[in-house]
């Protein structure tokens, strides 16, 4: 039978390779966890375009129309002067978690994995915060594609939302909602709902499709939100530079394992035409 000095020396080589890491973690429990990791919607708005090197977030639009765009900073949101060309800034979203070597025995569960997979939701969350931030100003910029409902929303506040983007020869695509709001229409019974939908509502607590759009919900979404918007195509631009890297950054000298967990990407919109908001009262 090993000792503990055997059994660290073990841990210790095996947590210096990937390879090694996965098998310990295959015999170790998992943490306790108060949620999911976040998964990212906000690349479902817009259409993403992977830029070539060497080449600019260039692109060609209505000259009476005023784009909006995430500045260089990533944290302010821009308008672009009116013209038929528009160039959307790109920005860097990083996260940089470190683990101290001696947490690592002391945990019962791959400690650097977890990290990584913390610091890639963190990411995916400032992404889609920014995303929203954009269509908040391409919103305000056109009062007319904003309405307003009380609570419980009803089927008629969507119809009407769906009518502000189709009278233009759009098509309504997302419909994005916090779950606070979706329950309203876990809410909505038989007089409104088909057979079919509410057997799927009723058997997997999701109801996928509304007038032919997919339902999205998000907790990046602000309660009492709710965004209408057509296709990706129609409605914006996220262009990326680098996409989502993760590249070792240990310090030895304090013994500590990193990663530097970074993106470069940009976040425009272009068409007030192509989204209605929906304002909820409680």
């Amino acid at each position: 039978m090993m000792n503990t000095a055997q059994q660290n020396a073990i841990i210790g080589q095996y947590i210096t390779t990937p390879g090694g890491r996965a098998k310990l973690a295959s015999s170790m429990q998992q943490p306790l966890r108060q949620r999911r990791d976040y998964s990212a919607v906000g690349r479902k708005t817009f259409e993403v375009e992977e830029l070539p090197n060497g080449a600019l977030p260039l692109y060609d639009k209505d000259p009476e129309v005023k784009a909006y765009a995430v500045s260089e900073e990533g944290q302010n949101i821009v308008g672009t002067s009116r013209g038929s060309r528009v160039m959307f800034p790109l920005f860097e979203i990083a996260s940089n978690p470190e683990i101290p070597m001696s947490q690592i025995k002391e945990r019962r569960f791959d400690l650097v994995e977890r990290s990584m997979n913390l610091g890639k939701a963190q990411i995916q969350a400032a992404e889609d915060s920014r995303v929203f931030d954009v269509l908040d100003a391409l919103v305000v910029s056109s009062p007319n594609v904003s309405q307003n409902a009380n609570a419980p929303v009803t089927p008629a506040a969507f119809i009407d939302s769906y009518a502000e983007i189709e009278q233009h020869d759009l098509r309504v695509a997302r419909v994005y909602m916090n779950a606070r709001d979706y329950a309203d229409l876990r809410k909505w019974g038989r007089d409104i709902l088909d057979v079919e939908t509410q057997q799927t509502l009723l058997k997997t607590g999701l109801m996928a499709t509304l007038h032919g759009a997919q339902i999205i919900v998000s907790r990046i979404v602000q309660a009492g939100y709710v965004y209408v918007c057509t296709e990706p195509e129609f409605l914006g631009r996220f262009p990326v530079r680098t996409e989502l890297t993760v590249l070792s950054a240990d310090d030895p000298k304090a013994r500590r394992i990193g990663f530097s967990i970074f993106e470069q990407i940009g976040i425009g919109a272009f068409n007030p035409l192509g989204i209605c908001r929906i304002r909820i009262a409680r």
